[in-house]
């Protein structure tokens, strides 16, 4: 229990705590993981510069209410609100009590003075303090650590503010305005060159690659919605996409699918609203304004379906006139889960479920349409096959399913969206288009829901339509083309599909970049594939989407059947090729333990293939969701959908898994101990993933004695920083290895720990840059990489000096700390070297 504070308790300032700038504001933190960062105000300021060194309660209020800076600040603040707030501190262990100290002559605050330097040019644009500031305390001051020791500055509590008004600036040049009042703007600007010099503050610069357009609005390229005026008679059907940098196939297919339904038979009744993006206030403020209540219609995915249940809410709010119909993955089909559906979304009117095109055409066939008055009667809507629908009979709303639809046997029925230009009109946003070539999955994984269309026969789509949907793509100078394919590569015609989109880049210089999902059981022409996208100039990636390679999981999900070995024959055809490749797993599949997340993660370190896992959401029309399956393998969900728990692990075991594998994205996704823990395994048999798992462990049981690893461990996915700078933390990664292992204290320890360091960006250096090493890292990474299991390489203490040259194409020291990347299949931190992971392009 502390002491109760009193007038001549003598307090200094912890040094277990740290300052970190965030933008405009300071917090005060002990990088303890169990404790949130403390905001400050500027009194707060004040008061910790005045405990610098070390004073009692009297001194210190004194000291504080008689300082010009005080004064000049706060005008004259009451001493009992300087008591609260040194009280404040004290209980927050900002401040502790200490040893007396002999009497000074003077309790005046000696402030340093401003860094003085030449202000010799105009700073405008942005400008963002270091990643990696932190402020510790000193006696005479405050200590700005970022980068390595030698950089190292003593800032003065008048720069500290002018840091802050930097912060709170959008642009540099009108930093002057948030400065603190008593700084004058010769001062200000002399202060921030200061920092500009030191690399304290750094620019960030906008990386623009050749081929970028510059769009000065993002409103879509013709307001089509407006050039119309409403048909009388005829009932509005508005389609509400969720994204604006994809263009969205699934409606996109349902608009052509209406259109041209016997011949045009619904356009006389119905007016179709162009597909345009826009936010919900645009959407309601727009179209619906103009059109008035009509048929909504929505396509339900994971990451769509909260959207879409607010803006139906919304409109069924609005006017009962409205008709909401739901499709999409995400509406469940179940019987009844699509009860609880509809009694938990009391605005939904139908539900299609699968194939929506047809069954869509059907239901608005069936409507009535009276003015603008929509209605369905229960008769003719139960002859209708895939759909359920809420039923209204005296108060009482009951849900009727109808029977189960039979899939298209020729999608090439339903017109191309790109085709018939309902696309044309989107918005100028788009970075990506969506085609299928093919629809249908042999495989039946139970985790999965490919459209409905697993276990089913594949159905193609005519070769002459996929080559125009390309073409109108990359005409249309749209980035990335994702191939919806569940196994490309699986059907002979998949190596043209590949040479059109090359030939058609050369013509046009787009597409860019191509995401696909390769096949799984054949790697036969996956080859060819890949060598043609190689050839042409497409940033290609592979995604082995491995989900688990544990024998008893596979067998409860039904994937046995898909061979493990032709995902390293994929491994080997991109490494041979010098391609990207990364694999997707899932966390909390039935059947999946710790040992086999282990077992998994250490198989992809050892091939030094990227890892992405994803927790294990309940589709709602997946095999895993059928209630008897959820019996037998005892699956317990939260309410969004997540597994909880099964039969093989519990809700404990499940966060520990999740705790497990951000630990791993810290030190192998984003490379902060790639060389080290692949080093510690290849020299000392300390398997990586252990390592991991025991690094984990330890910052959890006592955060404070490596503060900076257990901040990495909770924190780096997010802040993507280390508060003081990387050379503190690899410190500290070298002290708690030492002292857990026996690991020698030498050159090749200090060489793999150099490397890590220097691969990571640090906004204070310019790229490239030589690291000139005591042994040579390159050669003895790729001695390690081609060795077969049993062969011996020589330690690297062996190896003769030699350097690292490290560059930064892809401008990662200017990237926001929260950026969310594009690719979502890889991680982007480590720097490029020779002995980086290949990856896809990276776009800021």
């Amino acid at each position: 229990m502390k002491n109760k504070l009193t007038p001549l308790s003598v307090l200094k300032v912890n040094p277990d705590y740290q300052l970190l700038v965030r933008g405009a504001s300071i917090q005060c933190s002990k990088l303890d993981i169990r404790e949130a960062a403390i905001p400050l105000q500027p009194l707060h300021l004040l008061l910790i510069e005045t405990f610098l060194s070390a004073k009692n309660v009297t001194e210190a209020l004194q000291s504080f209410v008689n300082s010009d800076l005080t004064k000049r600040l706060m005008g004259n603040v009451p001493e009992n609100a300087v008591v609260s707030r040194i009280a404040e501190l004290y209980g927050k262990d900002i401040l502790i009590e200490t040893q007396a100290t002999s009497a000074s002559g003077s309790v005046a605050i000696t402030m340093q003075s401003p860094t003085k330097a030449i202000v010799d040019a105009v700073y405008t644009g942005s400008y963002i303090t270091h990643r990696n500031l932190a402020i510790h305390f000193a006696e005479s001051g405050f200590i700005a650590k970022f980068s390595d020791a030698s950089r190292d500055r003593k800032i003065s509590i008048n720069e500290l503010f002018t840091l802050l008004a930097v912060g709170q600036a959008q642009e540099i040049e009108k930093s002057d305005r948030y400065k603190a009042p008593h700084i004058a703007s010769e001062d200000h600007w002399e202060m921030i060159a200061g920092f500009i010099n030191d690399g304290v503050i750094v620019k960030k610069q906008h990386i623009e690659s050749e081929e970028e357009t510059v769009v000065d609005s993002k409103v879509p390229s013709s307001a089509a919605w407006q050039e119309l005026e409403r048909e009388n008679g005829k009932t509005p059907i508005y389609f509400v996409p969720h994204t604006e940098n994809h263009y969205p196939l699934a409606l996109g297919l349902i608009y052509t699918a209406i259109q041209d339904f016997g011949d045009g038979k619904l356009l006389e009744k119905y007016q179709l609203i162009p597909i345009v993006f826009m936010n919900a206030e645009q959407l309601l403020a727009g179209p619906y304004k103009k059109f008035g209540p009509g048929v909504w219609l929505f396509s339900n995915y994971l990451w769509s379906s909260d959207t879409n249940m607010s803006m139906s809410r919304y409109v069924k709010n609005d006017s009962k006139k409205n008709v909401t119909i739901h499709g999409g993955p995400s509406t469940p089909d179940y019987e009844q889960a699509c009860e609880e559906f509809f009694a938990d979304h009391t605005s939904v009117d139908i539900a299609v479920h699968a194939e929506g095109e047809i069954a869509i055409a059907h239901v608005l066939s069936a409507l009535t349409v009276d003015g603008d008055q929509v209605s369905y009667n229960k008769q003719d809507l139960s002859e209708i096959a895939g759909i359920s629908f809420r039923d209204e009979n005296d108060g009482v709303s009951l849900v009727q399913h109808t029977a189960s639809r039979t899939r298209m046997a020729d999608p090439n029925i339903i017109p191309s969206p790109y085709m018939a230009g309902v696309f044309d009109h989107y918005g100028v946003d788009v970075e990506a288009a969506i085609i299928e070539t093919n629809r249908g999955c042999p495989f039946g994984c139970t985790f999965c829901d490919w459209g409905s269309a697993i276990n089913q026969k594949v159905r193609r789509f005519d070769m002459d339509r996929v080559k125009e949907e390309i073409e109108w793509i990359a005409r249309n100078k749209t980035k990335v083309l994702w191939i919806a394919d569940a196994n490309f590569g699986m059907l002979d015609r998949d190596v043209e599909v590949a040479q059109t989109i090359i030939d058609l880049k050369e013509q046009y210089g787009y597409p860019q970049e191509v995401v696909v999902n390769y096949t799984k059981n054949t790697t036969v022409r996956l080859v060819e594939i890949i060598k043609i996208f190689t050839e042409g100039g497409i940033i290609s990636q592979g995604v082995i989407s491995i989900q688990s390679m544990d024998a008893k999981t596979l067998e409860v999900i039904d994937r046995k059947n898909i061979k493990l070995s032709k995902y390293d024959e994929l491994r080997k055809i991109f490494s041979d090729l010098k391609l990207p490749l990364s694999t997707d797993l899932m966390l909390g599949l039935p059947g999946t333990t710790m040992t086999a997340l282990k077992n998994d993660l250490q198989h992809y370190i050892d091939a030094d293939v990227p890892v992405k896992a994803y927790p294990t959401q309940l589709l709602p029309n997946s095999p895993m969701a059928d209630p008897d399956y959820m019996r037998k393998y005892e699956i317990e969900t939260y309410d969004d959908g997540f597994l909880k728990s099964t039969y093989s692990y519990t809700e404990q075991d499940l966060i520990k898994m999740k705790g497990l594998y951000k630990t791993f994205t810290m030190a192998d996704g984003y490379g902060l101990l790639r060389y080290v823990i692949r080093f510690l395994q290849w020299e000392y048999n300390i398997k990586a993933i252990d390592f991991i798992a025991e690094l984990m462990a330890s910052v959890k049981a006592d955060p404070m004695q490596y503060p900076l690893l257990s901040f990495a461990t909770v924190y780096f996915e997010t802040e993507k920083s280390i508060p003081g700078g990387w050379p503190l933390f690899y410190a500290q990664l070298k002290d708690y290895i030492l002292n857990k292992y026996p690991v020698n204290d030498d050159s090749a320890l200090d060489t793999v720990l150099k490397v890590n360091a220097a691969v990571m960006p640090d906004e204070a250096i310019d790229y490239p840059m030589t690291v000139h090493l005591d042994h040579d890292i390159i050669e003895y990474f790729i001695a390690q990489q081609q060795s077969a299991e049993n062969d011996e390489v020589k330690p690297l203490h062996t190896y003769a000096p030699g350097e690292l040259v490290i560059s930064d194409p892809d401008g990662m020291v200017n990237i926001d700390a929260q950026f969310l990347q594009y690719d979502s299949h890889q991680f982007f931190w480590e720097l490029l070297s020779d002995v980086s992971r290949v990856r896809s392009a990276f776009t800021l």
